[in-house]
């Protein structure tokens, strides 16, 4: 029998497809997505968050990984149905006129939330205990961890397992626990069951892909070790470490000076947001045996799909008769479908805090109707790691390409990247943006097929008919 509290012990709270069922859910039961879910969303809270000093902040850190990771030991109980389970126990009996499946990304939150749609992800971020000294030697943590990866992918076949090792972004957590990924390459009796009892008759399956890969070594069978993952550094740079490597590290005083991670022997599905294809043979079966629908979103980086949801809810509020000119700007797992709807926002998804994300972000201001007011939140992931983008350069893009207002919402200018007090702030911050708007009835599928046949070129191009009904 599957074990929900076994799978909710392993899940690490601050994933983002944990974080992508947790909003959806909320949202499709009326509620919104404050502290993660898991936390109070309190601006009062916030600021008493960010009083203590750095080092005290980095202890912190250092207790909640442990007590987010899981004992090695539990490990062995834990099986595929059990996560999936967790998943779909997340949502109401139905009938839902659609659902989203596959990679996460802001974009398909918000999709799913317009659809009224349960999002089932491909891969969940779970974590175990690990207290070894290997932040900056990958080859150590790799070794330390391959019992336990291999075990976990050989007692559940249709797993994959990716040990997951960024000593820049996740430096402040793998001091305490050691990040493992789990990929579905089959939809397996959970799900399959979810979509056959749970969807409407002739209800549409939305299979979100994103195809970037990233270097792994492969340790066994279906597992893998990827050494870094998206964000301020370059995959080369994680493999090939210089002098911003060097100064970052004497930054943080480390004994090392450069990362010496295992060899890559294949280049695979991205370990947090790539799509395993292998996913979705059994979601086109599944719909063509059902009679379902089915609709594609694709892209080659997570944060491409951003423009095609913003503007798609931009479209939508017009039809409805609402202000399009107002963008929220949301920032890793911090979203809150409830509140952008409420407050009637363009929700534009930002991957992170770094600077392909801000890129991205300009590139879209550039090329779309200006925005009167554009309102950034930004997520602080605790560390100075190379590549982050300081809070007022978020806050002068904002006010360059803003009509009348921009600025930040919800962010600590003068702690962010170190702002502790930021996953209790951001949803009050939202919710307390001006204006207020009933909640829209549900976009159907032919709906958004209909604003992508009238979207501005390049838009548009994510969005796909499965080829046999094309």
């Amino acid at each position: 029998m599957p074990r929900t509290g076994t799978a909710a012990r392993f899940l690490v709270d601050a994933d983002s497809s944990v974080n992508g069922v947790r909003a959806v859910g909320g949202f499709l039961a009326g509620e919104g997505h404050g502290g993660l879910s898991v936390g109070p969303s309190s601006r009062a809270l916030s600021r008493l968050a960010t009083l203590p000093p750095d080092r005290v902040r980095a202890a912190v850190y250092r207790v909640t990984g442990l007590l987010q990771g899981m004992p090695v030991g539990r490990l062995r109980d834990l099986t595929a149905d059990d996560l999936d389970e967790w998943v779909v126990g997340h949502y109401g009996p139905g009938p839902f006129p659609a659902v989203v499946v596959g990679s996460v990304s802001g974009a398909a939150v918000h999709l799913a939330a317009a659809l009224g749609a349960p999002f089932l992800p491909q891969t969940t971020l779970g974590a175990v205990r690990h207290l070894a000294d290997d932040t900056d030697d990958p080859v150590a943590a790799m070794r330390a961890l391959a019992p336990v990866s291999s075990g976990l992918a050989a007692r559940n076949p249709r797993l994959a397992v990716y040990h997951m090792h960024d000593p820049a972004q996740d430096r402040t957590m793998l001091r305490a626990m050691a990040y493992l990924r789990l990929k579905r390459l089959a939809l397996g009796p959970v799900y399959e069951r979810f979509l056959l009892r749970r969807l409407a008759e002739g209800a549409t399956v939305v299979q979100v892909e994103n195809t970037r890969t990233w270097r792994v070594h492969e340790v066994a069978e279906r597992t893998w070790f990827q050494f870094g993952g998206l964000g301020g550094v370059p995959e080369e740079e994680y493999h090939r470490s210089g002098d911003r490597i060097a100064e970052f590290l004497a930054h943080e005083n480390a004994r090392a000076r450069r990362w010496d991670p295992p060899s890559a022997d294949a280049r695979r599905a991205e370990g947090e947001w790539g799509w395993d294809p292998a996913l979705g043979e059994d979601v086109a079966a599944l719909a063509a045996r059902a009679g379902y629908g089915l609709r594609r979103l694709t892209s080659s980086e997570p944060q491409q799909q951003s423009a095609f949801a913003a503007e798609l809810h931009r479209w939508w509020y017009r039809r409805l008769g609402v202000p399009d000119d107002r963008l929220l700007v949301e920032s890793y797992v911090q979203w809150d479908p409830l509140s952008v709807l409420r407050t009637g926002s363009v929700p534009f998804w930002s991957r992170f805090n770094t600077d392909p994300s801000r890129t991205e972000l300009e590139r879209y201001l550039e090329s779309v109707p200006p925005y009167r007011d554009i309102h950034v939140n930004v997520f602080s992931h605790g560390i100075e790691s190379p590549g982050v983008v300081p809070a007022a350069r978020w806050e002068e893009i904002a006010r360059r390409h803003a009509l009348r207002h921009g600025g930040l919402v919800g962010v600590d200018r003068q702690r962010h990247p170190l702002d502790t007090g930021a996953t209790l702030r951001f949803a009050a911050s939202f919710e307390a943006l001006p204006g207020r708007h009933p909640l829209p009835p549900a976009l159907t599928v032919e709906e958004v097929d209909r604003f992508a046949r009238e979207a501005a070129p390049g838009v548009a191009d994510v969005w796909r008919r499965a080829p046999h009904q094309a």
